[in-house]
C-alpha cells in the first residue's frame, strides 16, 4: 500500500520522495528570486539534502491524497498539518536557482492562499518541533500519505 502511494505521488509531481528519514540535513540556504528578495523574505527554502523548508527550517510536506492544484485538508486535517500560507501582498516566484519544478499559488476554501510545487499544496507538521524534524515523512493520515518535498533535479 505504501509503495503505491508513493508511486501515485511520483507521477502526480514528477519529483523525488524522501522514502527514509534523512538523519543529517545540513545548513540551509535561502533560494533567492529574480527579484532581489532578501533570505529573511524567502516564502521556501532548501537544505543541502534538497528538501523544501520554510525559512525557519521547518519540514514542508505534500499530502497524496490532494488533486493537483486544491488542498483537501482543511478543518482537523490542518489543525495536524498546518498549510504554508503566503502573506497578503507577496508572491510567490515560479522558479527558483538551483530548484527543478514550478511553485505557484492556491487559493483555498477560506480565502487564505498557500503556496505549491508543482501543483502540489504544502503543509508542515504539527508534531515537526525543531528544524529538520521530519516525523510526518510516510505517514497515513486524513485519508492519504504524507511525504517530505525533495527537490532533487538531475
Amino acid at each position: 500500500m505504501k509503495q503505491r502511494g508513493t508511486q501515485h505521488l511520483l507521477r502526480f509531481l514528477g519529483v523525488q520522495v524522501l522514502l527514509a528519514a534523512v538523519a543529517a540535513l545540513g545548513a540551509t540556504s535561502a533560494m533567492a528570486s529574480g527579484h532581489a528578495q532578501s533570505q529573511a523574505a524567502a516564502p521556501i527554502k532548501t537544505t543541502s539534502a534538497h528538501i523544501l523548508v520554510t525559512p525557519k527550517g521547518k519540514t514542508l510536506y505534500v499530502f497524496a491524497a490532494d488533486p493537483k492544484g486544491k488542498s483537501t485538508c482543511s478543518g482537523e486535517c490542518a489543525k495536524f498539518w498546518p498549510p504554508r500560507l503566503v502573506p497578503s501582498g507577496r508572491t510567490v516566484p515560479a522558479k527558483l536557482p538551483g530548484v527543478p519544478g514550478t511553485f505557484g499559488t492556491i487559493t483555498r476554501t477560506d480565502g487564505t492562499r498557500e503556496p505549491t510545487y508543482d501543483g502540489a499544496p504544502l503543509y508542515t507538521f504539527l508534531e515537526d518541533k525543531k528544524a529538520g524534524d521530519m516525523i510526518g515523512q510516510g505517514l497515513l493520515a486524513s485519508g492519504g500519505y504524507w511525504w517530505v518535498v525533495v527537490a532533487a533535479g538531475k
